[in-house]
This record gives C-alpha cells, structure tokens and sequence, in this order.
C-alpha cells in the first residue's frame, strides 16, 4: 500500500472510530457529566444522572437492595448472564451492539466474535477500530495507541516509550512531559514539553533559596498576594490575596482551609473537601452528582476535539484542555468545572 492509501485508510478508520464509539446502544445509554453511562444498571447514575444508590444496586433503572432470581449480582446491578447483552455469559461481558442468547453474543454485520479469554463464552469487535481486539481477536493495543485500519498506531506527534509498549504526548502528558518518564510535580501541568504551575498558581522560591513551589497566592497565607508575604498566624488569614483579619468570614463559594480562603471546586491542593490533594495525573473534576472529587486524565491521543475514540474506550470523560488548544484530555468522573 503506498503513503497515500495509507492515509486515506487511516483517515476512514478513525472517522469510523469516532461513529462507532458515540453514545448508542453499543456502547451505553447516555452522558452523564461527560462520561458514556447506562442509566438501567449504573449505580451511581441509576434513572437518571446523579442519582446514586446507597445500596450500591442498580436494576432496571431502579436501586434495589437485592436481585431477585435468577439475576445475580454484577458489578452494581443485577444480571441475568443468559440475555443481558451488557454481561452476557459473564460479568461485564458486552456484546458491543449484538444481542445476548443463551449467555453467548450474537453479532451483527460488520463486527467478529471473539472468545473471552479464561471464559467459555464470545464478544463482539470490530476489528479494524477495536483497541482490544486490533486486526486479530485478542491483539491489544498499548496505552495511547489507537487501532486504525486494524494496525495499533501511535498517531504523530505522539511518540513511543517504554520500550514501544506507551503512546504519549511529550508537550501536555504530565509523567512523560517533554521526554519519556520525566514526571511532574502534584501542583504543575506539562506544558509544550516543560512542567510549569497549574493554572492559577505562582511560582515561589523559597525564603533563602531551595526548590521552587507552586503557590495560590489567593489564598495561601504564607505568600498572600506575593511569594513570601506571610499574613500573621493565628490573627490573619489570606482572602481574596489579601491578608485580613481571621474573624473575618470567607466570601461565597469559599471555604477556610489552613489559613486561606480557597475555592473547593477547582483548587487541585483542596478538591472537595480540605486538604484532598490531586496527584500529578489527576484534575479536580465535578461528578454527575455535583460531588467535587480528583479525577485520573491523560491525554486523548490523535484527538483534538470531543467526542473522542480514546476518552470513549477508556470510560472517561473528553474534556478541552485548559492549557493547550487542539488538547483534550479523558479525565475519570467528569470534567473540571472551570
């Protein structure tokens, strides 16, 4: 096959990707902050987006405290293994589009069956798009590698590391930022290759030099407004960048937290709750529930807008990048919500 058929290949079967990896009845039933989801088994979207059951059981779109016969328990809901095309012949076993009969997955046109491996029973992929069936039932592509035309592929400009088994984006992946596994810091994103402070922080040097810190001069009452401008322990505290008087309270849609007044939805130091720091491949991300919690991203590799094969293989939500233009990443939970 010469370059040009080649490309013309490769440009169809990411175009069939992109279809075939929508939200439909192949994949799952909705969008639930960004994330593909069935509402009719999904025990933290159970009806309906948000809706979580404390139970932890979700069966026919209704939280339930047990299964009832002969439907067993199934990773949140209740499964009859022998017609639920969704767990067909075992746990999380989808058919991908094909119907379930007698616990073995009917598949339609276009699409191969495959065996699952340590089971006795098959699923269904399309093998020219199927990261975990690539060109041959079983053929697993590598983290970032997208299968197009039936062949794992590291679409440029990503590039290979570990020994060729990791596709990666050296300008915006965090553990791999500007070469392979160099790794950022909790408070720092990578950035065309180089790791620099999340957004909205300031780059401090410590008082008589050392290692340089990402700070929220917002809030941090030890560089208020400034690197190195302390607000007084226990009589201030920093608001707003301002170092003011600790009985004053925090500003709307704010929260006291170590001696500054910080913003739970976004801050990646305090997501959620007070001192829940995000590692350095997670964002703070707002779930279905409106629950602020730190989600695992990584780049969508050979995408730049949403939807995106990569995110929708993985289970995760397609979010723009906030520091790149033509970036998106697949983050766990949902987006941020700045």
């Amino acid at each position: 096959m010469n370059r040009l058929a080649f490309a013309v290949a490769m440009a169809a079967a990411l175009a069939a990707a992109v279809v075939a990896s929508s939200c439909g009845s192949a994949t799952c039933r909705s969008l639930c902050a960004g994330v593909c989801t069935n509402p009719d088994q999904d025990p933290t979207n159970c009806g309906g987006c948000g809706r979580r059951c404390p139970s932890g059981l979700c069966a026919e779109g209704k939280c339930v405290d047990s299964c009832v016969a002969p439907a067993i328990q199934c990773d949140g809901t209740c499964s009859d293994f022998q017609n639920d095309a969704y767990h067909c012949g075992v746990c999380t076993n989808s058919c991908h589009g094909g119907a379930c009969s007698a616990g073995t997955c009917k598949c339609p046109g276009g699409t191969d069956s495959c065996p699952v491996p340590g089971t006795s029973t098959n699923t269904c992929a399309d093998l020219q798009t199927d990261p975990k069936n690539c060109g041959h039932c079983g053929t697993t592509c590598g983290r970032g590698f997208q299968c197009l035309a039936g062949a794992c592929t590291c679409p440029a400009p990503a590039v290979l590391c570990n020994a060729g088994t990791q596709c990666v984006d050296k300008s915006n992946d965090p553990q791999n930022c500007g070469g392979c596994g160099i790794q950022c810091g909790a408070q720092q994103v990578c950035i065309s290759g180089t790791c620099q402070c999340r957004p909205g922080l300031s780059r401090c040097i410590p008082p008589g030099g050392g290692v340089p810190t990402c700070n929220d001069t917002t809030s941090d009452p030890n560089n208020c407004a400034a690197c190195g401008n302390i607000c007084a322990a226990g009589q201030q505290i920093c608001k707003e960048s301002s170092c003011v008087p600790a009985t004053e309270p925090c500003s709307a849609g704010t929260t006291l937290c170590g001696g500054g007044c910080v913003d739970l939805h976004t801050s990646a130091a305090n997501c959620g709750s007070c001192g829940t720091q995000c590692l350095r491949d997670e964002l703070c991300v707002k779930r279905s529930d409106d629950q602020f919690v730190c989600g695992r991203y990584e780049v969508g590799i050979g995408c730049t807008t949403c939807p995106c094969p990569a995110c929708i293989n993985l289970g995760r939500a397609c979010c723009p990048s906030t520091t790149a233009d033509g970036v998106v990443n697949c983050v766990a939970g949902g987006c941020p919500s700045n």
